[in-house]
């Protein structure tokens, strides 16, 4: 009886793992229809789970929509520590942005699309480029809204504490100019 109750569970488990990588691999679905969200998708994806699968998942679809991928090898893996993982995140966030937004590729671009290419940029220095470009092309209010609610957010961020409050506060503010940035 016990073999049979151990068989049941050991089969249950089987079942379960797979379904889980099942729903796991559905989670990133690409829309097909929205090449430009699909490239978001895919590189966040490699962001948050670093690995050769997602790499190239990423290229290829790079390559499907005609775009120049980086030179330099993306760096894999995480940080082995807090201190090192500021400069891993500057150097991925470095190679994700050399692989341009599609929506800065719109045409006609519209700030719209401008204000959607930033939010899919990871890199300071990136974002500035492209505010920078947003206010040459389409100087307005909300444009240096924008820019002064992400220059407030870098500060805040670089004056925060790793603790659950300040980045609980931290993630609201970004959302806060995200909002901005959508409206």
């Amino acid at each position: 009886m016990a073999v049979w109750i151990i068989t049941l569970l050991a089969i249950a488990l089987v079942v379960a793992a797979a379904g889980a990588k099942r729903r796991a691999s559905k989670r990133y679905d690409l829309p097909l229809e929205n090449p430009a969200l699909s490239l978001a998708i895919l590189k966040e994806n490699l962001l948050e789970n670093p690995s050769e699968r997602s790499l190239q998942k990423l290229k290829d679809f790079a390559n499907s929509q005609n775009l120049t991928i980086p030179k330099d090898e993306y760096p894999l893996g995480k940080a082995p520590s807090i201190e090192q993982d500021d400069s891993l995140f500057l150097s991925q966030a470095a190679w994700l942005d050399s692989l341009t937004p599609l929506e800065f590729n719109e045409e006609p671009q519209t700030e719209k699309s401008l204000q959607s290419g930033i939010l899919r940029l990871y890199s300071d220095e990136a974002i500035f480029k492209a505010l920078e470009e947003l206010s040459r092309k389409f100087p307005s209010e909300r444009q240096q809204k924008l820019e002064q609610g992400y220059r407030k957010l870098c500060e805040l961020r670089d004056g925060s504490k790793a603790d659950y409050n300040s980045l609980e506060k931290l993630r609201m503010e970004k959302e806060k100019w995200e909002r901005c940035a959508c409206e």
